[in-house]
C-alpha cells in the first residue's frame, strides 16, 4: 500500500468523524438517549459503539500486521466487551461521548500512520471465505463509522420528528 493509499485511508477516517459531527449537531442530550424502537439503540448508544469500534478494529489491523493470516472476527468474548462498552458509556453526557469518539479516531489515525506501509497489504481473514488486508480493515471501519452517523441522523428523525436532523 502506497503513502497516498494511507492518506486516504486518514482522509477516510476523518471523513467518518465529521460526519458523526454533523449528525449530532444541536442534539439536546434528551433525545439523545431516546430508544427509537425496541430492539435499535439510542445515539447515546451508537456514539457508544462508535468510540468503541475504532478501538476494536484499528486494534485487528494491527493484528494482521504481527501475525500471518489471522481470523479477526469478533469472538462471543469481544461481543461482550462490545456490549459492555456500550451499556456502560451511553449514559455519559454527550460532550463526554463525542470527546471520546473524537479521541478514538486521532487514536485510529495514529495507528494507521504507525504501521508500516507494506504491511497494510498483509491478509486476515473474517470468517472462513472473507479475506481483508489490513488496509481493508481501516476502510471497513471508516464506512461503519459513516453507516452509523446515517443511522444517527434517522434515528434522531424517529425519537423527534420536529426537530433539527444535523
Amino acid at each position: 500500500m502506497s503513502q497516498d493509499q494511507t492518506t486516504n485511508l486518514k482522509t477516510l477516517l476523518e471523513e467518518a468523524l465529521v460526519s458523526v459531527e454533523s449528525a449530532i449537531q444541536g442534539l439536546d442530550q434528551q433525545y439523545a438517549r431516546t430508544v427509537p424502537s425496541p430492539g435499535e439503540w439510542s445515539v447515546s448508544q451508537l456514539l457508544a459503539h462508535i468510540a468503541e469500534i475504532q478501538v476494536f478494529w484499528s486494534g485487528k489491523a494491527v493484528v494482521i500486521t504481527e501475525n500471518d493470516n489471522p481470523n479477526i472476527t469478533r469472538t462471543e468474548v469481544e461481543n461482550d466487551i462490545r456490549s459492555a462498552a456500550v451499556d456502560d458509556k451511553s449514559g455519559d453526557p454527550l460532550n463526554k461521548l463525542i470527546g471520546r469518539v473524537k479521541r478514538e479516531n486521532e487514536s485510529a489515525i495514529n495507528v494507521l500512520i504507525s504501521i508500516n506501509e507494506q504491511n497494510l497489504d498483509r491478509i486476515g481473514h473474517r470468517g472462513e471465505d472473507n479475506p481483508i488486508t489490513a488496509g481493508g480493515v481501516f476502510e471497513y471501519l471508516a464506512r461503519h463509522v459513516q453507516e452509523h452517523a446515517d443511522q444517527i441522523i434517522r434515528t434522531r428523525q424517529i425519537v423527534n420528528p420536529s426537530g433539527s436532523s444535523g
